[in-house]
């Protein structure tokens, strides 16, 4: 037996419970994940409180929990090529990533990819849904180098990672957040306008020549 996050019923976190299930084992063309750590964003909780999103997203009752994962490959399924057994990885299931282990096919993409040495599995847990959703929204409009990117909610999960995939592009970045999240915005080097109401003056003093 395993341990997994589960709900019958949709609702807020009361309906959470951890149970023992039986422990999942990869068929062909699937790599089984023993899970280091679960990255938990707001589409985890309108999942689990919501039947109509939940519908969209194929998600059916009884559930599992949470999307993003991180952990280590101890078992490959035949047909299986570009992961090993002991390969630290990173990815998204969505309704099941809060669990001992994770089943997952790695051939669709962005469902399961390598982890850099040197990010924890911690820090990896967190990418898949903030991550690709920041790379999705930059892409759109095109950044590139020289050009100067406002970003909305700059702390939040997908915000951080708009912060630094723009000034990776080459971009000047000005974040918008909350007035107490303005130390934390400065480590992560946007140009802080912190408070809405303000931020037309926070960008004037930053960008003097626009």
């Amino acid at each position: 037996m395993s341990r997994a996050v589960m709900y019958e019923t949709f609702g807020g976190p009361e309906v959470l419970e951890l149970r023992e299930v039986p422990e999942p084992h990869a068929g062909t063309g699937e790599v089984r994940v023993r899970v280091a750590a679960v990255g938990l964003n707001p589409m985890d909780w309108a999942l689990s409180s919501s039947p109509e999103t939940a519908q969209r997203f194929g998600i059916t009752l009884p559930s599992g929990f949470a999307t993003d994962f991180a952990g280590t490959v101890d078992e490959v399924g035949e047909g299986v090529s570009g992961f090993t057994v002991g390969d630290r990885v990173y990815g998204g299931a969505a309704g099941r990533a809060a669990a001992d282990f994770v089943v997952v096919a790695p051939s669709g993409a962005g469902t399961l990819l390598r982890t850099p040495a040197a990010i924890s599995d911690e820090v990896a847990g967190t990418l898949p849904v903030a991550g690709l959703t920041a790379s999705a929204a930059l892409a759109v409009i095109g950044v590139k180098a020289g050009d100067t990117v406002l970003i909305g909610g700059a702390a939040g999960g997908v915000g951080v990672f708009a912060v630094q995939l723009a000034r990776l592009a080459g971009a000047r970045v000005i974040g918008t957040a909350s007035e107490g999240t303005r130390d934390f915005l400065r480590g992560s080097a946007p140009n802080p306008s912190p408070t809405a109401p303000a931020w037309r003056n926070g960008c004037a003093r930053s960008f003097p020549t626009g």
